[in-house]
């Protein structure tokens, strides 16, 4: 049975960084924002031997499995293994531009064949979860809308009912990833057009979403957003997104639940896992907080010796030195 999920609110999956533990920090400081894995490859989610570590899921919900790929079959068994994995939702990339996508044949490669999109949509059907989409509004530097409807009128005769589409095209060459998240134009108005087209298919829209105001003002005509860099930076805006967006209450310090609660996660992890992947999430919280880049600095010299328990009394020691407590 599908569950009903609020998407008002979607924390993008981000490779290298939407990891369990970062997912486990954004959980503890919003209770009701929709998460995302980093895409992964099919391939390694069916065959790679560490597979329970890649796609853990530990009480991260609500949450999305991001897959890349294209074949048909192995796309079938991810989304057994996602429903498997307790994920609410597993979500098909076909958005990203990066040249190490394209040589597997997944990513925003895929938007050049919407009849194989359509295909690889349909065989992740089943009645156990949720399958959505991810896409950019087209190809190449020129704006097309009607490649863009195009696209849409033949994968939503998969049967899917959720889309999130980054509002700039993808550039295949010439440019990096992180380039093709600035460079091509953002044009809100291809996904404010489709979604009167069809206004049975939830529409999310990601790209240029810089502030919470700005969250707050394209809320008012679009059913759901979709936010990355901004939460990476800054994930503490959480609390004030589950306030701003939600109506629940806000904290608004830093308190040392939270602290506790992330390490104690993440302490069982350090035999298994690299110390930097397991606290580069927790230490963006201090953004924007005076003396933080030289609390970093020493973070990082305990790294160097695996010293978790030291680690976490320094962060606390440095909340309560800087008043970030609740009173």
């Amino acid at each position: 049975m599908k569950e009903a999920i609020n998407r008002k609110f979607c924390v993008a999956p981000m490779m290298g960084y939407t990891t369990p533990y970062a997912r486990k920090l954004y959980r503890i400081l919003t209770k009701e924002s929709f998460l995302f894995t980093e895409m992964i490859a099919s391939k390694s989610m069916i065959y790679s031997k560490s597979k329970d570590l890649i796609i853990e899921n530990d009480e991260h919900n609500p949450v999305a499995l991001q897959v890349g790929g294209s074949d048909l079959e192995d796309l079938r068994k991810c989304s057994k293994i996602a429903h498997q994995y307790n994920y609410n939702e597993i979500n098909l990339n076909v958005g990203c531009p990066s040249k190490a996508v394209q040589k597997g044949s997944f990513g925003a490669c895929l938007m050049q064949d919407k009849k194989l999109v359509k295909e690889c949509l349909e065989i992740m059907q089943n009645d156990k979860i949720e399958v959505s989409l991810k896409c950019r509004i087209g190809l190449g530097k020129n704006l097309n809308y009607d490649f863009f409807e195009e696209f849409i009128d033949e994968v939503v005769k998969s049967g899917i009912k959720i889309i999130y589409v980054h509002a700039r095209n993808a550039i295949l060459t010439g440019i990096s990833p992180a380039q093709n998240r600035s460079i091509p134009p953002l044009d809100y108005s291809f996904v404010r057009k489709i979604k009167l087209k069809y206004p049975d298919i939830l529409f999310v829209l990601n790209g240029g979403i810089n502030s919470l105001e700005h969250i707050k003002k394209l809320l008012n005509e679009f059913e759901g957003v979709m936010v990355g860099r901004l939460i990476q930076n800054n994930p503490f805006l959480l609390k004030r997104i589950d306030s701003y967006i939600y109506n629940l209450n806000d904290l608004n310090k830093i308190n040392e639940k939270l602290i506790f609660d992330y390490f104690n996660y993440i302490n069982p992890k350090i035999k298994t896992e690299s110390i930097f992947r397991l606290l580069s999430p927790i230490l963006q919280i201090f953004f924007g907080i005076p003396n933080s880049k030289k609390f970093k600095s020493k973070i990082h010299d305990y790294m160097k010796n695996q010293d978790l328990k030291k680690i976490e009394e320094l962060f606390i020691n440095f909340i309560r030195k800087n008043k970030l407590l609740l009173s």
